[in-house]
């Protein structure tokens, strides 16, 4: 099969773009706040061992799966399983769990998100002094998650390459130190 040429889809400006995007979604905030807590917590070498042996044997071949599905029949989610002759049961299942996932990720991190502009922000003006205190009042939080969600939204509004690949490729860099 080919891609799909008659729609007017995003496509990635350069390998970099693409390459910045995909570590972005497989990094992930969690890795970076929470998993130096969880390794103390949970073992530490030995967690360390699972959690490589989990990305390697489930992780690796997902992503590779994904990308694969998606470059091959060039559509969303459901396009996909349409075109791989899946029945209307898994059609409806992949679509439901694609929109949990989806749903239930951004409800999580844009939370942490808007916890990391609040910590950026008190960086520079001393605005947050204690953590259970900032994430005990809404008023702090409610704003911070609130700019997080637009900066998404005019990302997500600017496409593949004006948009995701352009913030991924200022975002990664500066995130990784």
């Amino acid at each position: 099969m080919s891609m799909a040429s008659s729609d007017n889809r995003g496509q990635w400006g350069s390998k970099f773009g693409f390459i910045m995007a995909a570590a972005g979604s497989a990094v992930g905030l969690g890795n970076i706040w929470r998993f130096p807590y969880v390794t103390g917590q949970n073992g530490g070498g030995a967690f360390v061992f699972v959690y490589i042996l989990c990305v390697l044997l489930i992780g690796l071949p997902l992503i590779y799966n994904e990308v694969a599905l998606g470059r091959m029949t060039g559509k969303n989610t459901i396009g996909a399983f349409k075109d791989t002759g899946a029945n209307k049961f898994w059609m409806i299942t992949g679509a439901v769990l694609a929109l949990c996932v989806s749903f239930f990720v951004l409800s999580y991190y844009s939370v942490i998100a808007g916890w990391t502009i609040g910590y950026i922000v008190s960086e520079f003006t001393d605005f947050i002094k204690d953590f259970n205190t900032f994430r005990a009042a809404p008023v702090y939080v409610i704003p911070f998650f609130a700019l997080f969600m637009i900066s998404t939204i005019v990302i997500v509004l600017g496409g593949v390459s004006g948009g995701i690949e352009k913030a991924s490729k200022i975002l990664m860099p500066v995130y990784l130190f």
